[in-house]
């Protein structure tokens, strides 16, 4: 492999969402291609926030989720 063939800046990834700081009790939001929030993941982080999760760990879980449930 040559130099160019290893930058992972080159690297581009499809992307349907992102995760972005929410209002209100959730501190993190996953958010779909249209800016709207993911309703299920929404309620999921609801009841992770509720069981007394830090929002470092709201986070990584949304990231997880974004990762996993995406087109």
């Amino acid at each position: 492999m040559d130099a160019a063939s290893r930058d992972i800046q080159l690297i581009r990834l499809p992307r349907w969402g992102r995760v972005a700081v929410g209002a209100g009790a959730v501190p993190w939001l996953v958010f779909d291609e249209e800016g709207g929030v993911v309703e299920p993941i929404r309620r999921f982080l609801i009841d992770f926030v509720a069981r007394d999760n830090r929002p470092g760990s709201v986070r990584s879980y949304a990231f997880d989720l974004l990762r996993r449930y995406g087109p």
